[in-house]
């Protein structure tokens, strides 16, 4: 496949832009390296009076000492620049990258040397060449070219925003250096020589074959004439490159000798190598001959040969390269060995590689080729569209082996004569540009960053699918091609990055983004998009439990559109709402937030009517008052800002001194197939409302299928209507630390493969009559039992309460009550209508103070039996009230909070479908 010609279409600046000018009118994804304000005078610069000309050198500007002010000429073109002789720098020269806002271009002139060869001259003098963000660098001939010699630095430092550009003239005269072709010529190679930088690093191929490899008398000539290089300083410093490009160079000497794009020869790793292209080398794009230098987001495409290739015991190590080949040309993308004629000399090519993404072209060569006995270690990595993936050719009498792991490879003959471990060989890919997508995620992560200087890799290939995207990631701004399809990203909000998993088949969403894990500012997920998340999402950093003094810290609000899908990908993912900001999810009974798995939205789970925990699920923290301290010397009554406890599943702090705490809006949301156990102790509910203040807006809210509890209050005064509660696995609605809210239209089926009380209902079990005391007034509640057959409200652990207008049916005892009060406090049911339960009450002795039947208006249904219906619509199970349940009278609550009702239970009829439509389940 052509990568980088396709994936360039539409995207080269036109010559008619001056060199780096901001040209207007790009696609909005353009990643050409544009230097923003920066330009040049087109023409009519000193020295150059023809009408094509390019002029490099700013109005005002002086050449620096060691340069002079030039007109050369190219195709027509005068090219006006600051010219530097062949030759060798014996003293520091600095090239300045800009001058205001313009760009300064110098001219090679053939070979420059950087100080003297200090092994074939030892009392030769080194040079430091310092070149500046923004410059431009060019060579006029094939053998011209930058040779920075052992003992000598380069400091080429340029920025994301300004990188240095080392091209040929030819780039140069055709107007931009950005625009992806070299004179129109998209496959320009060898117009130049390149950059070699050699060192005094240990190197195992000694020109004089008596010397011990790896000392300071093991040296070799480099290629092109460079020179000697080698020694034994594995800490040399060759000096930084960061951000820069050089491109259409390697020169070819003949079919033994050609220049790279870049060659490190025996160099050390005090050296810097980040941030660098190679773009349209004629020979390989990066070389390293021996040495130790390390180096990190690389970027190799159009190589004519080999991207990246290695000898002659490279010890160093690489993190983040992409290489993107041509149809036209192009090698292997690795090319790795020890020694041809040696295999197991040392000291041995033993690099560590972590992520990389390898695009192969038509010329289906390996995507990486090792041999000759080199070791190393070889992870993280995609591989796509080669011949073989991997390919080892051992050669070596010792038998040593690189270690392969955690790679997946697609379209080419996968991994050959080699084992790799945590691998995958797949047919096909679901790539999104450069972004991996579930088939590449589905690969095991390894940590091959112990012992050396790789970061820990998170994820593989060079793109982290959380956070980068198509438009915005480690290439964006200074590269010179946009390898990414335009307008991918445009669907997905500011914020969240672009998914490359491609939307299921059979849903209407455009594309799938990726939330942060940190929301630190205001984020709306807007409909049109799946939303997904790996992780837990914090929303904001913890303000602390004192309303009146918050702690520091960002305070963000995460609004989600009416219709938006979320789903996280593994049982740790949870969104957590931290105390002081909010969530404000804002569904419609034809459009409601849906918050689920991704084996729900991909149709992956084996029988959804039982999946449970695959996701973590939704906690918000607030700093309402609760009754159980973390510090359990705190008065929670006296001190309720000192009151905080610490939510499972490592939600954090919640709890605090704000009864009107306000933590958002939840209109019309379900939430289904999540509640992570962690261990048996600590699980997450599917909802869980941790010290949530009375201002929290919650109405039309479905749990189903939670491992756990469905809805849990740990504490706090929210409240909230229209409350369905499916399949949960555990409780479906449960409270405890001192919850003092108000609920009404409470809708709970459990199903016959688990669940446990339909309410569970706590104050604290080891202090039950500790304040704030758990007191929630809760009417028109409807419980409907499973197979399991356990309690339909269990009321313990010091529990008070008012419950009215209830039907509890098909459950083991209607209502059980364990009092453990010191201070005889109970809870008390009005209207209640107890049918088909094995018993009716564990508590009826307690008399008037839990539940007994005739008194405040309950109801023991054994002689009348339900008779509740289906309704009109068509759900499944009895939920609307029949003759028997409306024979019951209701009680008022006397709270403007609720609604008077004339009938009991969370339905009023056929005709009442508030349930009905935007949940699921029932």
């Amino acid at each position: 496949m052509n990568v980088l010609s396709n994936l360039r279409g539409g995207l080269l600046l036109g010559s008619a832009c001056a060199v780096l000018a901001a040209c207007s009118g790009g696609g909005s994804n353009s990643n050409n390296g544009n230097a923003g304000p920066v330009t040049v005078n087109p023409g009519g610069g000193s020295g150059g009076g023809s009408t094509n000309a390019v002029n490099l050198v700013p109005a005002g500007f002086t050449c620096p000492a060691g340069t002079a002010q030039g007109t050369l000429t190219q195709g027509g073109t005068d090219i006006i620049a600051c010219l530097i002789s062949a030759g060798t720098l014996t003293a520091d020269l600095t090239l300045p990258g800009t001058s205001g806002s313009q760009r300064v271009g110098y001219g090679i002139e053939g070979s420059l040397f950087v100080g003297e060869n200090l092994i074939s001259n030892p009392a030769g003098s080194t040079a430091t060449l310092n070149i500046g963000a923004g410059a431009i660098i060019f060579g006029q001939a094939g053998e011209d070219a930058v040779f920075v010699n052992p003992g000598s630095q380069l400091n080429a430092t340029g920025t994301a925003a300004l990188p240095i550009v080392m091209t040929s003239i030819q780039d140069v005269a055709d107007g931009s250096v950005n625009d992806g072709s070299s004179s129109g010529n998209v496959s320009a190679r060898g117009e130049w020589g390149g950059l070699v930088i050699s060192g005094l690093a240990p190197i195992n191929d000694c020109d004089v074959t008596t010397q011990t490899p790896g000392t300071a008398t093991c040296n070799k000539t480099g290629e092109g004439g460079s020179g000697l290089f080698g020694g034994a300083n594995p800490a040399d410093s060759s000096g930084t490159l960061s951000y820069v490009r050089v491109q259409y160079a390697g020169f070819e000497f003949n079919g033994e000798d050609q220049l790279n794009g870049i060659a490190f020869q025996g160099v050390g790793e005090g050296t810097t190598a980040s941030y660098l292209q190679i773009h349209n080398n004629f020979d390989d794009g990066v070389e390293f001959f021996g040495g130790t230098v390390d180096a990190d987001h690389i970027v190799v495409t159009g190589a004519g040969d080999d991207s990246i290739d290695w000898t002659d015991g490279w010890q160093g190590d690489l993190q983040y390269a992409l290489v993107v080949q041509d149809d036209t040309d192009g090698d292997r993308a690795i090319e790795g060995d020890n020694r041809e004629n040696d295999t197991d000399i040392e000291p041995r090519s033993m690099p560590n590689l972590s992520n990389l993404t390898f695009f192969g072209g038509a010329t289906g060569s390996d995507g990486m080729k090792l041999r000759a006995g080199t070791a190393g270690n070889i992870a993280n990595a995609i591989v796509i569209g080669f011949g073989d993936g991997v390919d080892f050719d051992q050669q070596s009498t010792a038998g040593v082996e690189p270690t392969i792991s955690s790679i997946y490879t697609a379209g080419n003959n996968g991994i050959v004569d080699i084992t790799a471990t945590d691998s995958i060989e797949a047919s096909g890919n679901t790539m999104n540009g450069i972004i991996p997508g579930a088939a590449e995620r589905a690969v095991p992560v390894t940590n091959n960053s112990v012992g050396n200087d790789l970061e820990t890799p998170s994820f593989i290939g060079a793109f982290n699918p959380l956070t980068e995207t198509n438009a915005s990631n480690w290439t964006t701004g200074w590269t010179l091609d946009n390898y990414f399809p335009a307008g991918d990203a445009a669907g997905c909000p500011s914020g969240t990055a672009v998914s490359g998993d491609a939307v299921p088949a059979g849903r209407t969403e455009a594309f799938i983004c990726i939330l942060p894990n940190a929301v630190n500012q205001n984020l709306t997920l807007t409909n049109g998009n799946l939303y997904t998340f790996e992780g837990s999402v914090f929303v904001g950093t913890d303000a602390g439990a004192d309303a009146g003094n918050p702690e520091d810290g960002f305070r963000a609000t995460l609004t989600i559109e009416p219709g938006v899908t979320l789903y996280g990908r593994s049982g740790e993912d949870a969104i957590v709402v931290t105390r002081g900001s909010r969530i404000d999810a804002l569904g419609t009974a034809a459009a409601p937030i849906v918050m689920t798995s991704q084996a729900d939205v991909f149709g992956t789970q084996p029988d959804p009517a039982t999946a449970r925990g695959e996701w973590g699920g939704l906690v918000i923290n607030g700093r309402a008052p609760i009754n159980d301290c973390d510090v359990t010397t705190v008065d929670p009554v006296a001190n309720p800002e000192l009151c905080e406890k610490t939510g499972e599943g490592g939600s954090g702090l919640f709890g605090g001194n704000d009864a009107a705490d306000d933590s958002g809006t939840l209109n019309y949301v379900r939430v289904m197939y999540a509640g992570f156990e962690f261990n048996g102790e600590d699980q997450l509910n599917g909802i869980a409302f941790q010290g949530v203040g009375s201002e929290t807006e919650v109405d039309y809210i479905q749990v189903h299928n939670n491992f756990d509890d469905g809805v849990e209050f740990f504490g706090g005064t929210v409240n909230a209507k229209h409350v369905v509660l499916t399949g949960n696995g555990d409780d479906s609605m449960d409270w405890t630390d001192g919850w003092v809210g108000k609920a009404q239209y409470i809708i709970v089926v459990q199903s016959d493969d688990a669940g446990d009380r339909a309410f569970e209902n706590d104050n604290r079990e080891n202090d039950t009559d500790i304040e704030p005391r758990s007191n929630p007034t809760i009417s028109n509640f409807t419980l409907v039992g499973g197979a399991t057959n356990s309690d339909g409200a269990k009321i313990r652990a010091g529990a008070n309460g008012a419950y009215y207008n209830g039907i509890i049916t098909s459950t083991n005892d209607g209502v059980d009550f364990d009092q453990q009060s010191t201070l005889g406090v109970a809870p008390t049911f009005y209207s209640t209508y107890i049918v088909d339960v094995v018993r009716e009450a564990d508590s009826e002795a307690i008399g008037a103070g839990v539940w007994a039947n005739g008194v405040n208006g309950n109801v023991g249904g054994d002689s009348a039996g339900q008779s509740s219906t289906l309704t009109a619509v068509g759900t499944t199970t009895p939920l609307s009230p029949g003759a028997n349940e409306l024979a019951v009278a209701p009680t008022s609550t006397g709270d403007d909070f609720f609604d008077d009702t004339t009938y009991v239970g969370a339905v009023e009829d056929d005709s009442d479908d508030w349930y009905v439509g935007w949940t699921f389940g029932l």
